[in-house]
């Protein structure tokens, strides 16, 4: 019986069933933004980058179909809205009543994630004191997308290492990726609100990479600063 078995061929094997994990789709929406649709799910934002095959968490496309993975049912996700020009006054807060403030310089984390509280905990590490930003825009990672944290040095009105100079940080590396709608318009309303109350000389804005001595690229080859100053102009 063996002989005859292997004259007519090779013995077939069973197949083992291929389990498929249970999911949904979800249909990107107009002003859905991946760290809601993650949130909404209650996901990390990088598994469904890493099941969609998403490089960069700020571009996703209205209509576009991501696979959320381990959910039975498709779930209404609430739609991003800009920050408020009064939000963002807030947070800044009331101008002090001495101020030196005379620049602003603008950073990106150069990572693909972040927020104000992994940064602080990463420049205590490093003997920085602490978070070395006065704030930090979210790019919907760690943070919502486009959210303003404040850091405690401008709670304690405390200059980083160069005087006289606010330090500003998307979350991001805009060598990679681009700066997300959410957080561009962020980003045009709090200057706006730092130079109103502050008198910041528009060209005394800068880019890290722009301070003379400084060997960076930051805060990367895709921050459109031309485009940010045009809009500022115009608020």
């Amino acid at each position: 019986m063996y002989l005859a078995l292997f004259i007519s061929g090779c013995v077939t094997v069973p197949r083992q069933p291929i389990v498929q994990p249970y999911g949904i789709y979800h249909i990107v929406e107009r002003g859905q933004t991946l760290y809601r649709i993650a949130k909404t799910y209650n996901m990390d934002v990088s598994e469904i980058m890493r099941v969609n095959r998403i490089a960069d968490p700020t571009q996703i496309d209205i209509g576009q179909r991501l696979f959320i993975p381990g959910v039975r049912s498709p779930l209404p996700v609430e739609t991003y809205k800009p920050v408020s020009r009064d939000a963002v006054k807030k947070l800044v807060g009331q101008k002090y009543r001495v101020s030196h403030w005379r620049y602003i310089t603008l950073h990106h984390s150069a990572t693909l994630e972040g927020n104000a509280e992994c940064f602080d905990r990463n420049h205590r590490g490093r003997r920085m004191g602490g978070l070395f930003y006065h704030f930090v825009i979210g790019n919907g990672t760690l943070s919502g997308d486009g959210e303003i944290e404040v850091g405690w040095r401008w709670r304690k009105q405390e200059e980083a290492n160069r005087p006289a100079d606010i330090q500003i940080c998307l979350v991001g590396n805009f060598n990679k990726e681009t700066v997300s709608s959410a957080q561009f318009d962020a980003l045009v309303k709090l200057i706006s609100v730092l130079r109103e109350q502050y008198n910041v000389p528009m060209r005394n804005i800068r880019k890290h990479k722009d301070i003379e001595g400084k060997i960076t690229e930051c805060p990367g080859a895709n921050f459109s600063f031309d485009r940010l100053i045009a809009e500022l102009r115009k608020s």
